[in-house]
């Protein structure tokens, strides 16, 4: 390889380090009391968050009633749960048990939601480091299960899978309802709203990224992450419309987790017809992708020396 082509090469590997850092995302954790006006980096939104909740049917466990205000609480730690139904372990965490439990997050600028961290979750499904897919059944058990009166003992930890549904708003302006956004509305119908996924296999996780959400990258000011529920009306698919991305096995009762987080990119373009983001804001590089990109740059005008020296 000449020397114009290691130059070359490198100052290629500097500018993929550098573009490599405009796909950072910004994250929000709700570690705290405190969950309004919260700040993620540099030029990227605000975020607050409020409570919701839904009766369901008693019968089916299926969502039935309107949407209903209630206050997020936090344990000293793990995230935001709610005791709409219960303050004692689990039910002090978001929830289907009774109520299905929500939370509604305002960004003050569209953004697109990518991921969601959870500081505890109870009741899902087993899951374990190495194998693809492990569901829980009256039947079988993990190894890591410990037997308990002829049942089993979830863990409650990153091993045990969740479900949850998340939803953007769609619709123009702010999102109805009185006296605040969503309160009152029909949590079964959901107008306004679209269902963007349904995920099975949410775990435990407190490192950004964290669990992989909104993989079409649609974009909205408001989004809604709750308790998985049946009740919840599936997005059609059409030509301007993406299915509901459905995702891991999913059930409909029992399943406890607190939000610890989520991590997004502000949406700095065109949205298409389908909802999707055209770009996402640039971040400013971090400071190990400058190191590498100085390396590069020291290595380039090392060379240019070397050329020097050779030519005289």
């Amino acid at each position: 390889m000449n020397i114009r082509n290691i130059r070359w090469s490198l100052m290629a590997l500097g500018a993929c380090a550098a573009l490599m850092s405009t796909g950072a995302h910004a994250a929000w954790t709700f570690d705290q009391s405190n969950v309004t006006g919260l700040n993620g980096s540099a030029g990227d939104p605000t975020l607050s968050l409020s409570g919701v909740y839904s009766t369901n049917n008693t019968t089916t466990g299926a969502v039935n009633g309107n949407w209903t205000a209630a206050s997020l609480v936090w344990y000293s730690g793990n995230g935001q749960g709610m005791s709409s139904d219960g303050s004692q372990t689990p039910n002090h965490a978001l929830d289907n048990n009774g109520n299905t439990e929500a939370v509604l997050l305002q960004f003050s600028a569209s953004t697109v939601l990518t991921s969601i961290g959870l500081g505890y979750t109870s009741n899902g499904v087993c899951a374990k480091t190495g194998y693809t897919s492990i569901t829980l059944a009256n039947d079988q058990s993990c190894s890591s299960i410990t037997a308990n009166g002829g049942g089993y003992t979830l863990q409650q930890n990153g091993s045990t899978q969740v479900d949850a549904s998340v939803f953007r708003w769609v619709g123009a302006g702010t999102p109805t309802g009185n006296p605040t956004p969503l309160i009152g509305q029909a949590a079964s119908t959901m107008a306004g709203w679209e269902l963007v996924g349904n995920y099975g296999d949410m775990i435990y996780d407190e490192s950004n990224p964290y669990n992989a959400v909104n993989s079409s990258g649609k974009s909205s000011s408001w989004w809604l992450i709750s308790a998985y529920n049946s009740g919840f009306a599936q997005t059609a698919t059409g030509g301007n419309s993406i299915g509901t991305e459905n995702r891991g096995v999913l059930d409909n009762g029992g399943d406890y987790f607190k939000l610890y987080a989520v991590a997004g990119t502000k949406c700095t373009s065109t949205v298409d017809a389908k909802g999707v983001c055209g770009g996402t804001s640039v971040k400013v590089p971090e400071p190990a992708t400058l190191a590498l990109t100085s390396v590069a740059l020291v290595g380039v005008a090392g060379l240019r020396r070397r050329r020097a020296r050779i030519a005289a």
